[in-house]
Protein backbone atom coordinates (compact mmCIF):
# COMPACT_ATOMS: atom_id res chain seq x y z
CA UNK A 1 0.00 0.00 0.00
CA UNK A 2 1.28 3.42 -0.39
CA UNK A 3 1.62 6.25 2.13
CA UNK A 4 -0.41 9.02 2.34
CA UNK A 5 2.33 11.21 1.27
CA UNK A 6 2.65 9.38 -2.11
CA UNK A 7 -1.16 9.52 -2.99
CA UNK A 8 -1.31 13.24 -2.15
CA UNK A 9 1.30 13.79 -5.18
CA UNK A 10 -0.71 11.76 -7.78
CA UNK A 11 -2.79 14.25 -10.33
CA UNK A 12 -5.65 11.20 -10.52
CA UNK A 13 -8.08 10.51 -7.76
CA UNK A 14 -8.23 6.82 -6.21
CA UNK A 15 -11.69 5.26 -6.01
CA UNK A 16 -12.44 2.07 -3.92
CA UNK A 17 -15.67 0.64 -5.50
CA UNK A 18 -17.83 -0.84 -2.40
CA UNK A 19 -18.37 -4.58 -3.85
CA UNK A 20 -21.54 -4.57 -1.48
CA UNK A 21 -23.27 -2.27 -4.47
CA UNK A 22 -23.54 -5.14 -6.64
CA UNK A 23 -27.27 -6.28 -4.88
CA UNK A 24 -28.53 -3.58 -7.04
CA UNK A 25 -27.38 -3.82 -10.43
CA UNK A 26 -29.97 -5.83 -11.03
CA UNK A 27 -32.84 -3.94 -8.90
CA UNK A 28 -35.17 -1.73 -10.62
CA UNK A 29 -34.08 1.00 -8.68
CA UNK A 30 -36.20 4.75 -9.98
CA UNK A 31 -38.24 2.38 -12.56
CA UNK A 32 -40.91 5.00 -12.58
CA UNK A 33 -38.62 7.66 -13.53
CA UNK A 34 -36.86 6.10 -16.04
CA UNK A 35 -40.40 5.05 -17.45
CA UNK A 36 -41.63 8.76 -17.25
CA UNK A 37 -37.96 9.69 -19.21
CA UNK A 38 -38.51 6.98 -22.08
CA UNK A 39 -42.23 8.41 -22.32
CA UNK A 40 -41.17 12.29 -22.96
CA UNK A 41 -38.28 10.64 -25.26
CA UNK A 42 -40.85 9.02 -27.50
CA UNK A 43 -43.52 12.14 -27.86
CA UNK A 44 -40.67 14.88 -28.05
CA UNK A 45 -37.54 13.21 -29.64
CA UNK A 46 -34.24 14.20 -28.95
CA UNK A 47 -33.08 17.87 -29.26
CA UNK A 48 -31.48 18.87 -32.44
CA UNK A 49 -28.05 20.04 -32.42
CA UNK A 50 -26.33 22.97 -34.02
CA UNK A 51 -23.63 21.78 -36.11
CA UNK A 52 -20.88 23.92 -36.27
CA UNK A 53 -19.41 24.70 -39.40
Amino acid sequence: MKTIKEINQKKTPIVRIDSSLEKFKSMPIFQDKVEKANEVLRKVGLPKLATKR
